[in-house]
């Protein structure tokens, strides 16, 4: 049964919780040119991972807020998300691009607003500003931090939730007319493009970034990374976030500070309480005991790891300060011209940087070319 929710902004809202309301929604939504959407899920702040827990998708007239939880299979709607022929319309989409891709849907067809935003230099893209901005909406946005994994969600979290999706079509259109105006189209279709193509980042060498992991030895990193996958290992068992399970300065403590006593255990300040029984506290021993054992017969060392080498086209600070004074006024001048915002997109920092350490100039956005490649023609001889 579908539940009508209400409506808002003249679209009808309604909650989507069994496989046959799923099903009629998937049929009104197939119909569609363009969708809005959005999700909320938890990212280790209440449970263990990343956990899809609401997708919000609105076409020209009806707000579905599909329970995930709920449904026995997405890969119907996911294959509307994948079909190049319909306009994906999202609001700063990389982290939700990035969760379907991890749930095995790859978006086609996006129109990010925030991105439109910034090509048209807006200062604050938020979507709450920009509502607040363009149509004197003010977005209530306390619920976002709000536990999405607790069933039945409240009235005003599913109000907050439809608000994201139920106002895009419109900011889309706005946003869309300005861009026209100033013959940027091709800016938000390339950047929006690009954002397709994202990939989470390697997660194998996370341990590495601990804070105080850095002055490590080489056999502590060594241990770090077992009590790192020890962790990893209770949080799922006990699906909470790791670092509420083992703060992370603890779990680099505990490397430096190994704890053989029972009593230390049960006073270790931050471990969840869940774990400071005699049967955790026995794994965690035999964990550190097994990783530093291994350590040893593999002949790890007791020293600090090598500085990454320096790469070979690195310049003096000299000369880097020398190439950075040359190449700043490029940036300022298209910033003078374009704005800030729109330049970080057209002719980033990162730019700048890279040169002043002395790469050449690659401008590899096809938009940004025929801007910037007059202005450095001379950068690379």
């Amino acid at each position: 049964m579908i539940e009508a929710v209400g409506t808002l902004n003249g679209y009808e809202v309604k909650y989507i919780a069994n496989d046959a309301s799923f099903e009629a929604a998937i049929a009104k939504l197939t119909q569609a040119e363009s969708l809005a959407l959005d999700l909320e899920f938890d990212d280790n702040r209440y449970t263990y991972g990343l956990t899809l827990c609401l997708i919000q998708v609105a076409d020209a007239d009806t707000c579905f807020l599909l329970d995930p939880f709920a449904i026995t299979s997405l890969k119907p709607l996911w294959k509307i998300i994948e079909d190049p022929a319909v306009v994906k319309i999202f609001h700063s989409a990389s982290n939700d691009i990035l969760l379907l891709k991890k749930l095995g849907c790859q978006p086609r067809n996006i129109l990010d607003t925030e991105i439109a935003a910034k090509v048209l230099n807006y200062g604050r893209t938020s979507f709450a500003n920009m509502m607040a901005v363009l149509f004197e909406i003010e977005i209530d946005k306390s619920y976002q931090v709000s536990n999405w994994n607790i069933r039945p969600l409240v009235a005003e979290q599913l109000q907050y939730a439809a608000a994201d999706v139920v106002y895009l079509h419109a900011l889309r259109d706005r946003l869309l007319r300005e861009i026209k105006q100033l013959n940027r189209l091709s800016w938000v279709q390339e950047e929006c493009y690009l954002l397709e193509q994202i990939e989470q980042k390697d997660q194998s060498e996370r341990y590495t970034k601990l804070r105080g992991a850095d002055r490590l030895t080489s056999f502590e990193l060594f241990v770090l990374k077992q009590l790192y996958d020890f962790r990893e290992g209770l949080a799922i068992n006990l699906n909470k976030p790791a670092a509420s399970v083992i703060p992370n300065e603890v779990l680099v403590n505990l490397v430096l500070q190994p704890i053989v006593d029972f009593r230390d255990w049960q006073n270790t300040k931050g471990l969840m309480g869940r774990i400071k029984d005699h049967a955790h506290f026995k794994l965690f021993v035999n964990t550190d005991r097994q990783a530093r054992q291994r350590a040893g017969e593999l002949n790890i060392l007791h020293e600090r790891p090598p500085r990454p080498r320096r790469p070979d086209y690195l310049v003096t600070r000299d000369e880097a300060e020398r190439r950075k004074s040359r190449i700043l006024p490029v940036r300022l001048k298209l910033i003078e011209e374009y704005g800030e915002n729109a330049v970080n997109l057209l002719f980033p920092q990162g730019l700048v940087n890279d040169y002043a350490e002395g790469k050449p100039i690659e401008i590899k956005k096809q938009y940004a070319y025929p801007i910037v490649s007059p202005l450095i023609q001379d950068f690379n001889s």
